[in-house]
């Protein structure tokens, strides 16, 4: 397995470089015919997200597009699918980034009774507690 880093994924994703594109290709296309995989920490698909919105002004509905294929994949393993996959599902019915639904998962997977934040964008959701 080897791990990726969030500009080899952007560049492997918008093929905006296209000698970059080629690099970071050849290696995920190499690692998954050698039967390997390439993790995806939680710390890049925050990255990710961030970049693909505010360099390259791609849509909140094809960033959970992208995310989702991502996830179906083989090629792809993360620090932790069912997190990011609840957080997707979240950013599907809110308004709020991935990032936050995301932070509230990991924290509750670690028993975390609720997350404090002065998000109002979070407010509402279950386990969540507002300070504002």
């Amino acid at each position: 397995m080897i791990g990726l880093d969030t500009n080899g994924l952007v560049r492997y994703l918008t093929r905006d470089d296209e000698a970059q594109w080629q690099i970071a290709n050849d290696l995920i296309s190499e690692t998954s015919e050698a039967g390997e995989t390439c993790f995806i920490n939680n710390i890049v698909l925050c990255e990710l997200l961030w970049v693909l919105r505010s360099r390259y002004k791609i849509s909140r509905v094809d960033l959970i597009e992208t995310l989702e294929k991502l996830f179906r994949a083989s090629t792809f393993v993360f620090e932790n699918k069912l997190a990011a996959q609840r957080a997707v599902l979240q950013m599907k019915q809110g308004n709020a980034d991935f990032s936050d639904y995301l932070i509230a998962e990991l924290n509750q997977q670690q028993g975390c009774t609720e997350t404090a934040t002065f998000d109002a964008k979070l407010r509402g959701l279950e386990g969540i507690r507002s300070l504002s």
